[in-house]
């Protein structure tokens, strides 16, 4: 949307100027027809002067007959040229403007009856009968004369000065338009210019922000890189940590070992063997964590089947051993699965010890199911003799009681003792049990 609108507004400086020529082209024809109006009302100021010099010469004319007539001179021939003249002059020169043709045709007639009755007053003086009827009558033609005159002024002022007075009216309103529309593209062009300059300071400030969070963008993915690489290391290292865990653990086992073969006691012999495989069951946790991929998540088959393994080999068990596995938690992570396989140990490591003595064969069951997240569901232990009596569970009057209710506490769980056949512990975590009442 913003590509889109910085393209209207690259638009908007090539609308603006085609309009402004036009609206500079407009102007220059405006100016341009009004200095054409201009010049012909000039001309036709002239053409008035000169029909007003023309007419100051008719007038001289009739002095100049006057004179003559009393005098008997000979200056009317001369004038009355000099008037023709000026008046052809006038045709030539203001050809084409109101009235001007029509001169010759309507000056010329009486000119020449008032020259013939000049001629006539002249030439027989005191013999004309009626010397008031012939200067009457010049007169008459010297006003026809005048009036192709007047005539030809009125014209003028009619067809010509009051049509370009119109013309120039015309004109000056459409110079007002112009100039208000010219005023108001100022606005609109100044209004464009703020504007386009606010959207390109915004430009500026959205392509720095967009740089700023390139910047940034890089920076995080330089850290990432540096962190993943850090995990890898990490990784490693704790694999590292857990080998040698489970290295330093195997050292204790070697120790204990070494102490068994100094005591004669079986009793002892015994509490040395249980140390030596609770001991195994934490080595195993951190050999099962340095092996797998995923240090958060161990898989729970291959940490038992490991674990009643060397149960087995430790314990010596001759009895054909059935295992009812039902797992449907595929892994767990290390503070999980530490508690949990010490626990599965004690309960195990009781089973082989006490639950099958002259049996061919028994049955060891460990059941898990739910998850870590929302809780787990554990059953563990064997189809033999059973505890003598259930008071021992709940007096934990023993260290593998007592140890069996600590890992599952810190399993969160809620542990009891199940009826029937042989020793079977049940625990329920906590958040399903709360679910469950919900």
């Amino acid at each position: 949307m913003h590509l889109k609108l910085m393209t209207g507004w690259r638009r908007w400086p090539l609308a603006a100027g085609i309009l402004a020529l036009l609206f500079i082209g407009y102007g220059i024809s405006l100016v341009s027809r009004s200095r054409v109006v201009q010049a012909r009302i000039a001309q036709e100021v002239r053409l008035l002067d000169a029909l007003s010099k023309l007419g100051d010469e008719l007038h001289r004319l009739g002095v100049v007959h006057r004179v003559d007539v009393s005098s008997a001179q000979r200056q009317w021939p001369i004038d009355l040229q000099r008037f023709r003249d000026q008046a052809e002059s006038i045709t030539e020169g203001f050809n084409g403007l109101p009235g001007v043709d029509r001169l010759p045709n309507e000056l010329m007639p009486p000119l020449v009856q008032a020259d013939s009755l000049h001629v006539q007053a002249v030439l027989r003086g005191d013999h004309i009968a009626d010397p008031r009827s012939v200067e009457a009558v010049f007169q008459i033609m010297l006003g026809r004369a005048q009036k192709a005159i007047d005539r030809n002024a009125r014209a003028v002022h009619e067809e010509g000065l009051s049509a370009h007075s119109s013309t120039l009216s015309r004109q000056w309103q459409e110079a007002q338009l112009l100039l208000i529309a010219a005023c108001l593209l100022a606005v609109a062009m100044a209004w464009l210019v703020g504007a386009r300059g606010q959207l390109l300071s915004e430009s500026r400030l959205r392509a720095e922000q967009l740089d700023v969070a390139r910047q940034n963008l890089e920076r995080a993915n330089r850290d990432l890189r540096e962190t993943m690489l850090s995990k890898e290391e990490k990784e490693v290292m704790i694999k590292e940590i857990h080998h040698r865990v489970k290295n330093n653990l195997q050292i204790v086992k070697s120790l204990i070992r070494f102490q068994m073969d100094q005591v004669k006691d079986p009793r002892t012999t015994e509490l040395f063997n249980e140390c030596v495989n609770r001991v195994s069951a934490m080595a195993l946790v951190h050999e099962q964590t340095y092996l797998t991929k995923d240090l958060a998540n161990i898989p729970v088959d291959g940490y038992l089947n490991s674990l009643v393994r060397d149960l087995v080999y430790a314990y010596s068990v001759n009895i054909k051993l059935n295992m009812d596995i039902d797992i449907s938690v595929k892994t767990l992570t290390v503070d999980t699965l530490v508690p949990l396989g010490l626990l599965v140990n004690e309960v195990i490591s009781n089973s082989f010890k006490y639950a099958f003595p002259g049996r061919n064969s028994g049955t060891i069951t460990f059941h898990l199911h739910g998850s870590e997240a929302e809780g787990l569901r554990m059953r563990v232990g064997d189809d033999g003799v059973g505890l003598k009596s259930r008071d021992g569970f709940h007096r934990h009057n023993s260290l593998g009681m007592d140890l069996i209710h600590t890992l599952a506490g810190q399993l969160d769980c809620d542990i009891q003792l199940l009826d029937g056949p042989g020793t079977q512990y049940e625990l329920v975590s906590q958040k399903l049990a709360k679910r469950k009442v919900a």
